[in-house]
């Protein structure tokens, strides 16, 4: 038994060895080397003797990007001439192992040179954008007055949701058409024959999918829930079509959360009214435009997005405000409203309308012009109202100040707001242009308590000119 195991191993290594010495001498007559292909080779009928396995690849890219593809009619009638096919070709693998084959083939034959003649698929890895639009505009592929093919649907806007059937179409499916064309650059086919009704468009959803019928049923069980937004006197209810975008895609009846943020963030846009321009009538009866300012309502995205999709998840019907992190005065509302604290420069005057009454009015002195203190113009509100404070800030030459007042109406976040100024003889006219205030709107002291005691915290303030 081992004799015999030492005779089949010594066999096998002499085998081994033959094969190595015939692919030796194989080389050696063909003066071939592991870099370019032996002479005589050709591939899809181009001659690649003595070239690089790059080179070979770049020639047979250009050699085919050079040809024509013909388009026949079904009468053999030419149609179209497609050349210049600036494509790029994923051909490594097929070159690789082509040249590996031819090696070990020319080995096992003992050595006997013979010419390497292959085809090769010529696999379309990009298309040239000009050679797109080539195929793309043939007049052949225009039909006049053809329609699109639809798919069928289910009709959400429809409470007992059917199924809309497919149409067929009689327009052309023109990439499909390009895919083709494409297919046949990759096999060596360079006549083409346009069959009409093969690239009509065809519908990609058609009445009897199972997909639609089970989206059906989804939408019966899950689409019949009411969400009803109230914002002050406006309301609205998410439509079936809204709420169909609203879940996820799974059909589980779960909401979808980023689609549920994107419709939020939407709502937000739409409803919130912070900075936004207002228009209203100043004290010279003339409309006047007014943007900006932090007065307003402004919806919590996050805690609105988060609660939305609780409610889509409960699948009960929802009746509420959305979520703010600011209100505004009242309820809700995208215009000023008939309660409100108005601030006109130019006339240097203070009014405070109450359902539309004139209630409060006096002179005041704002922002100095001159050493750039000016009053910012915007909606603002009222932040709060204290008594008997210190304010305190910088003069603009280093210096500081402080300036006891009795009573303080808070308007902007960098400080600003209402007080009393002992230390004026006088107001209104044009003092606010030389010699103004650090920004505040001073007030005299024997007016300011009168209107301390009408306004609230929250109530809105338009500062103009």
């Amino acid at each position: 038994m081992k004799k015999t195991l030492i005779i089949i191993s010594a066999v096998i290594i002499g085998l081994i060895a033959a094969a190595a010495a015939m692919t030796g001498l194989y080389l050696k007559s063909t003066d071939y080397t592991a870099e370019k292909f032996p002479s005589g080779t050709s591939i899809n009928g181009i001659d690649c003797s003595g070239l690089t396995y790059d080179e070979a690849s770049s020639k047979l890219s250009s050699e085919w990007n050079k040809k024509t593809l013909t388009v026949e009619g079904d009468l053999n009638d030419e149609l179209a001439k497609y050349t210049n096919f600036n494509c790029t070709y994923d051909i490594s693998k097929q070159l690789s192992s082509l040249k590996h084959d031819h090696l070990f083939k020319a080995a096992v034959n003992h050595y006997i040179h013979t010419p390497l003649s292959a085809n090769i698929p010529m696999k379309v890895e990009t298309c040239g954008e000009e050679f797109k639009k080539q195929v793309l505009s043939s007049e052949f592929l225009t039909i006049e007055n053809a329609t699109e093919s639809t798919d069928a649907y289910v009709d959400v806007s429809d409470p007992s949701f059917p199924i809309v059937p497919e149409k067929q179409g009689t327009a052309i499916d023109k990439e499909s058409f390009l895919n083709a064309v494409l297919d046949h650059i990759k096999s060596g086919e360079f006549q083409l024959t346009f069959d009409q009704k093969k690239y009509t468009q065809k519908p990609k959803v058609t009445s009897d999918d199972e997909k639609l019928v089970e989206y059906q049923e989804f939408c019966k069980k899950y689409l019949k829930q009411q969400i009803h937004y109230q914002l002050g006197e406006e309301s609205f209810t998410l439509t079936t079509e809204e709420l169909s975008k609203l879940l996820n895609s799974d059909m589980s009846g779960k909401a979808d959360d980023d689609a549920v943020k994107t419709y939020v963030e939407e709502l937000a846009k739409k409803y919130n009214t912070v900075g936004i321009q207002r228009d209203f009538k100043s004290l010279t009866g003339k409309t006047v435009s007014v943007k900006g300012g932090t007065y307003g309502w402004k919806i919590d995205q996050e805690k609105e997005a988060e609660q939305l999709s609780k409610d889509i998840a409960s699948h009960k019907d929802v009746d509420r405000e959305p979520i703010y992190s600011k209100k505004g005065y009242g309820t809700y509302s995208r215009l000023l409203g008939d309660t409100y604290v108005d601030v006109d420069f130019t006339k240097q005057e203070v009014k405070y309308y109450n359902s539309g009454t004139l209630k409060f009015s006096c002179p005041v002195v704002t922002g100095c012009l001159s050493k750039g203190h000016a009053t910012p113009t915007g909606t603002y509100f009222i932040i709060n109202r204290l008594r008997n404070v210190v304010l305190r800030g910088d003069n603009g030459d280093g210096s500081q100040y402080e300036s006891p007042v009795s009573y303080w109406m808070g308007i902007t976040p960098t400080g600003i707001g209402f007080h009393d100024a002992d230390w004026r003889s006088s107001f209104g006219g044009s003092i606010w242009k030389t010699s103004g205030s650090h920004g505040c709107v001073n007030m005299p002291p024997s007016r300011i308590p009168e209107m301390f005691k009408i306004v609230e915290v929250g109530m809105p303030v338009v500062m103009h000119y």
